[in-house]
Order: C-alpha cells, then sequence, then structure tokens
C-alpha cells in the first residue's frame, strides 16, 4: 500500500516509521476514489487509511467478502442489539489468529467494528426502521450504496450486500429474536433505497 499510494518523496521515511505496523483500513465500499493514484496529503499513515472501493480492487482484496461481514454485523446491530448503528465505523486490522481474510497486500486481517457511542436504540417498527435507515445513509461511506451506478461492480456490490443482510437478518429474527416482525428487514431495505440519492463522489 505504501508503494502504491503513498507520495513518492515520503516513502522512505513512512516505511522506516514504526508507527505503521499498526495498520487500520478504513474500507469505504460505497465511494470511488477519483484523480490522481498517489495521495495529495503531505501527511500518510497506515493507522487510519481510507481506502475506497476502487483502490479495494487495485489491490487484489474482495469486496464481496468484506460486504458480506458488513452485512452480517449490521443484521446483528439491528435485530439483536436493536440499535441504529449510527456513526459506527468498520476497519480492517492485522489479525494474528484465526483470520476472516487473507491477501497478500494486507496479509491476515479482521474487520472490526468502532465507536459505538452514537449508537440509539431504535423501536421494532415502521419508525425505528426510518432512524436505521437515516443512519444508514448519513454514515461514512462504508456501506455498499443503492445509489452508486458509476460501474457494474457497485451495482452488483449493493445487490450482494442486500441479500446477505436480508439472509442473515432472517437467521436472527428466527433463532433469537422471533418478536421481531419479519417483513422489518425488507422494510429498512426499501426506505434506504427509496430515500438514497446520489452523493458526491470525492
Amino acid at each position: 500500500m505504501i508503494d502504491q499510494y503513498c507520495p513518492s518523496s515520503l516513502v522512505g521515511n513512512i516505511k522506516a516509521d514504526t508507527k505503521n505496523d499498526d495498520c487500520l483500513i478504513r474500507p469505504y465500499l460505497g465511494r470511488r476514489k477519483w484523480g490522481q493514484h498517489e495521495s495529495r496529503l503531505r501527511v500518510f499513515s497506515l493507522r487510519n487509511y481510507p481506502l475506497h472501493i476502487n483502490q479495494i480492487g487495485e489491490l487484489g482484496l474482495d469486496p464481496f467478502a468484506y460486504s458480506k461481514v458488513m452485512a452480517q454485523a449490521l443484521a446483528f446491530m439491528h435485530w439483536l442489539a436493536k440499535v441504529d448503528a449510527n456513526d459506527v465505523e468498520f476497519v480492517l486490522a492485522p489479525a494474528e489468529d484465526a483470520p476472516q481474510f487473507r491477501s497478500q497486500a494486507l496479509g491476515n486481517h479482521n474487520m472490526w467494528i468502532l465507536d459505538f457511542d452514537c449508537c440509539r436504540r431504535i423501536s421494532m417498527d415502521r419508525s425505528g426502521t426510518e432512524q436505521a435507515a437515516k443512519a444508514f445513509l448519513k454514515n461514512d461511506p462504508f456501506y455498499p450504496h443503492p445509489s452508486r451506478g458509476e460501474e457494474e461492480e457497485d451495482r452488483m456490490l449493493w445487490q450482494h450486500f442486500k441479500a446477505a443482510f436480508l439472509e442473515a437478518s432472517l437467521i436472527i429474527i428466527r433463532q433469537a429474536t422471533p418478536e421481531v416482525p419479519e417483513d422489518l428487514p425488507q422494510l429498512l431495505i426499501d426506505t434506504i433505497e427509496s430515500t438514497a440519492r446520489p452523493h458526491a463522489t470525492i
């Protein structure tokens, strides 16, 4: 990643900085990065690096694998924890044991969820799904987005995320929270799709 995205004038110093041994990547499945290949920033760090969907492909990583884990985590937060997942962050970090993902670019790594302080409880009804949809659309672009249509991969990724979310949601509801109406996950997806608008790509 340093060789590919770090400004060439900083590569030596960045590789020598032991702080970058603790790699923390923010996977942005809902945003593409346009413009020059190297970062315009004069500061570069692997400790909180935003990795956009096209960069994920350039590094040979699997966005569909990340999408599935995000979808399952979101289903867990909504129907088991019963929170709106407002402002949570997904990060990729090195894994020593039982890694979820393996790649040449990032090595063995896992996905973690951070920052639950802005999460709020949701009711298990239409009002709750509207609250959850609002949180989904205002969050950083971790999730695939239904209005992203720049590339076929974006459309496929949203469909993949949606299917994984609905599947995980029904499993959770039927096995752990049978009091939750089974139509709520689909209602949430419908609300997200009907209210989504194209967002500016950075």
